[in-house]
């Protein structure tokens, strides 16, 4: 269970780097650049977290079954072993790193927005405090 939710974690960060990080020299902000001049469908795919997430899913799925085949490290493949049930554990672990680093986005998100409707009412109790 822990490595399941250290995969999401991770897989929300790698997410969140690509599609909100400059970067060291700004190398994200320029693959994104490179992707939306390729195309602007390819280019989305760098700005939709749950859009990149399914691919980032399909790639360290595949990683586990083709090099590191001693180790599971991706949802399914701990479930079912590496190399069992390969087009069925890279489709799930998919739809499972999509949904997981959705579900933190959304979560991110929400949190971000709680924290700035608070300090905007803090502002307007303190202006009406100033005011009288």
């Amino acid at each position: 269970m822990k490595a399941i939710l250290i995969y999401a974690l991770f897989a929300y960060g790698i997410c969140n780097m690509i599609i909100f990080a400059s970067g060291p020299f700004g190398i994200f902000e320029k693959w994104r650049n490179f992707a939306h001049k390729i195309s602007e469908g390819f280019g989305e795919l760098f700005t939709c977290p749950m859009c990149l997430s399914t691919w980032v899913g399909l790639l360290f799925s595949a990683l586990n079954i083709i090099f590191v085949k001693d180790i599971a490290f991706t949802p399914f493949n701990i479930i079912f072993g590496v190399g069992n049930y390969i087009p069925f554990v890279l489709i799930m672990d998919m739809g499972f790193t999509s949904g997981a680093v959705w579900l933190i986005y959304q979560f991110d998100e929400m949190m971000a927005r709680i924290g700035k409707y608070e300090y905007e009412e803090d502002e307007e109790i303190t202006a009406d405090i100033e005011k009288g």
